[in-house]
Parts: structure tokens; sequence; C-alpha cells
């Protein structure tokens, strides 16, 4: 918000009106167009247009001088409707929320890498589904934040899985993070946001297929063959679904006689080059124009969780397997056969290296669990 102090001469009377402009921002209608908030305040004090006398000039000096005082201490106790005003907390009760929330989003996406810029846009989404866009301020109340939480930690995602608890600390964080702007720009007063703490975020148990699992599964037949190649090519590449699913024959490139994978990871944006077996390759299936998918598979919800889960059992494998299992089991047999962790995070296409530690725990524990089946043999 900004209060500006504006003059405005009244016809032929020989005074200047003097008054305040209240800016608020703006915000989106329905139809896409920029909808100004200002409103006036006339202060009912005048100046002396064109002062002749000593008299005259020294009144509009003084007369200027109060209405500035005014401005000033409007500014800072404008929120508790001092002065006879309607306080501004009601001023904006009929904003749009989200119109609010999707501006927020469009103009911090400007300066984010693209995978943060996914990451508010998709917060966005989950926002949307939780109460659509129909939302002004006066609805987001603490119990409309608390209602968010629960509905946080309640939403089914598309493997068929409850979202993990860091997972909806980020979404929380993205909505708090759009109320506090609305009080910074004083669209709000009072902040609705209650007293929470973060969720204590657990370390989750990677699910990922042993050697001899994996050898079972690939034995096996699954009633959607495409999917069966698309999973197995991730164990032997370590892709996420976001970027097995959208591989096309243009990023398989040969040089020397070696085939490479050369694509950008769609999390990350990073660029990423894997030469691949020929195991891998096998699995590619024959090849087409550079524009087409390798593996046209559907968008990814609770089928393909379920079928996965159907072939695994068919195979004898009892885990809750999802298809992010196939880059964890990646990434678990290339630690277990000797490839040095950070080459493992290179492949992985980790920012961190702590992202990759994970796996060196899980080696270790099965190192550690080896050594003691054999403690008591002689």
């Amino acid at each position: 918000m900004t209060i500006t102090l504006r003059q405005r001469k009244k016809g032929k009377s020989g005074k200047i009106s003097l008054y305040l402009e209240i800016y608020h921002g703006t915000s989106t209608t329905e139809d896409g167009k920029i909808k100004y908030h200002r409103e006036f305040q006339y202060l009912n004090m005048y100046l002396i247009d064109k002062p002749k006398t000593e008299a005259d000039k020294q009144q509009n000096k003084e007369t200027l001088h109060l209405a500035k005082q005014i401005k000033n201490k409007y500014e800072l106790e404008y929120n508790t409707g001092r002065f006879g005003l309607q306080p501004l907390k009601n001023k904006h009760k009929d904003t749009n929320f989200y119109d609010y929330y999707f501006n927020f989003v469009k103009k911090k996406s400007k300066t984010l890498k693209k995978s943060t810029q996914r990451s508010w846009t998709s917060a966005l989404k989950i926002f949307e589904k939780f109460r659509g866009k129909a939302i002004t301020f006066s609805d987001v109340n603490k119990k409309f934040c608390n209602d968010f939480m629960e509905y946080l930690q309640e939403r089914i995602l598309p493997d068929g899985e409850k979202p993990m608890n860091s997972s909806i600390n980020n979404q929380y964080f993205y909505f708090s993070s759009v109320i506090r702007s609305a009080l910074e720009d004083k669209i709000i007063t009072e902040n609705p946001l209650p007293k929470t703490k973060r969720l204590k975020v657990k370390k989750t148990k990677k699910i990922y297929l042993t050697l001899e699992e994996l050898r079972s599964l690939v034995k096996t037949d699954c009633k959607y063959p495409i999917l069966k190649n698309a999973f197995l090519f991730s164990c032997l590449t370590g892709l996420r679904w976001s970027d097995v699913s959208k591989l096309t024959w243009e990023e398989i490139e040969e040089t020397d006689g070696e085939k490479y994978l050369v694509y950008t990871q769609k999390k990350t944006d990073d660029p990423n080059r894997l030469l691949l077996s020929e195991q891998a390759i096998n699995y590619l299936g024959e090849r087409s124009e550079f524009t087409d998918k390798i593996f046209n598979l559907p968008k990814y919800d609770t089928f393909i969780t379920q079928r996965l889960r159907i072939w695994c059992g068919d195979a004898g494998v009892n885990k809750k397997i999802t298809f992010h299992s196939s880059r964890h089991t990646f990434a678990v047999l290339q630690l277990s056969n000797g490839t040095p962790i950070f080459t493992v995070q290179k492949l992985l296409g980790h920012a961190s290296i702590n992202s990759t530690m994970v796996y060196a725990d899980i080696v270790d524990s099965e190192k550690n669990d080896a050594m003691k089946r054999i403690s008591n043999i002689l």
C-alpha cells in the first residue's frame, strides 16, 4: 500500500483541495484484465490558489505541513481505523485470494530456476484443488489454514500413497509465503496463520529391488510390456518417470559405435549424458522417427503403480514398488558393485552428494547384515 498526498483545484473558487490517494495494488479479473485498487480520502483542508499576501502564503505553508503530518500518521495508524475511517482489513475482504496467489507465483517465477518454478506452479494447482479459484481474503482465516494443512496431509498421490511430511511442509511453506506477502502489501492486517510446528520429517525407507528380484522381474511377463520395458530401462539408467516418459529417439546418440542417452532432467533442468549398456538398449525397442517417444506411456497415476505391483507379485516380489523404485534400484546396484559414490552422484544427476549418501547408508547396512549372518558359523 502506498499513500500519496495530492491536490485538486476546485473550479473557480480559488481553493485547492488536499486529499490522500491510497493505492492497494492490483488483482486480476476473470477475463484476465488487471484491476487497480485505489481509494481517495479528502481531508477537508484547502490551499489558497495563487496566494498574494504573506499571510496567505504562511497559511498555505501551515496547512500543507499539517496535511503531511496527517498523511504520515495515517500511514502508521491506518490499519487501526483511526480518523474515523474503515479499517484496512475490511477494504480487501472481497479481493480474490487465488488471483493474488497466481500473480505472486507469476512474479516470483521470473527470478527462479525452472525446477523451482514448477514447484511453485504445482503448489498453486494443489491449492486450487483444495478450494478452487473463488476464494477471497475474507475466507482465509485460521480455520481455513488448518483445513488446508489437513487437506495436504490427507490427500492421495497418483501412486496411491500419502505425501511425505517434507512435501507437506513445502506445500504449506508456499501458501504461508503468499500470506506473508499479503501482509507486507497491506492487503490484510492480521496474520491468519495459526502457530503450527513443521511436521517432523522421518527418514523414509527407500524401496528397491535386489539383483535376484530384478532378474525375477526380467523373466516374468507383464500385461503391459511397454511399462515393463520402461521400468527395467530405468533400473539400468536411473531415470525418473518424468524423464523416461518424455524420452524421444532424438535423445539417443551414437558415437564410435557406442550409444548415449543425452537429455535434460525435467526436475532440475540440468543436462546429462549417459552411456547405454547393451541390456538397456534392448529395452528401447525398434527405432522410429526422431520426435517419436520411445516409451508411449500413459499419465502417471494409481493405474501405473497397481500394474507394477501386480507384475511384481507375479514375479514373487512382495514389496510396495513404485516406478521411482527403479531409480533406487539403480543407485543401490551401482554402489554395491563398487562404483564410487561421486560417480553415482553424477549418474543420478544429484546436485548435492547428501542426496546420494542415502544409498551409501543402505549398502553399508546390507554389508553389516551380511557379516552378522556368519558371525557364529564356527
